[in-house]
């Protein structure tokens, strides 16, 4: 059921009741869990605020008080929801909140957002990737490096 594309996405209830049916003829026990939550809250996005919301949430929450995407004006905020959402890449960033879609293309914004990343995830700089594996973005320096730059 994994890597659907887009056209996918319109056969997904079908396809769910088709999993399902699956499942249950290899007799496994299906549970409809107490906990389950049918539709989870939207993200903000904090450029489609009024001015007056803005500034409320920001008195409420200091994380929408830092613009990291100055092209976009996307907030801290909203990059730490979309890594709390399962963004796991600068691209999973890039897709949920706009950020790097901008008139500097990510030229301001990519390395703090690499830097989000990386401390939501607790993974070195190294390890975060734009897209996933094989596409890095930085990476660590040699030891000859490390020497010279003394």
């Amino acid at each position: 059921m994994a890597g659907i594309q887009s056209p996918g996405l319109t056969a997904a209830p079908a396809i769910a009741r088709r999993v399902v049916e699956l499942l249950r003829d290899e007799r496994l026990k299906l549970e409809l869990r107490d906990d389950f939550i049918a539709k989870r809250p939207a993200p903000i996005h904090f450029a489609a605020l009024s001015t007056q919301e803005q500034i409320a949430l920001a008195l409420r929450d200091p994380r929408y008080r830092r613009i990291v995407c100055r092209c976009e004006i996307v907030t801290e905020g909203e990059v730490l929801d979309a890594i709390a959402r399962g963004a796991c890449t600068l691209d999973g960033v890039k897709f949920r909140t706009r950020a790097g879609m901008g008139r500097c293309q990510g030229g301001f914004c990519t390395i703090r957002c690499m830097e989000l990343l990386a401390r939501a995830r607790q993974l070195p700089m190294t390890a975060v990737t734009k897209r996933g594996p094989g596409s890095w973005l930085v990476c660590a320096r040699t030891e000859e490096e490390k020497a010279s730059a003394t």
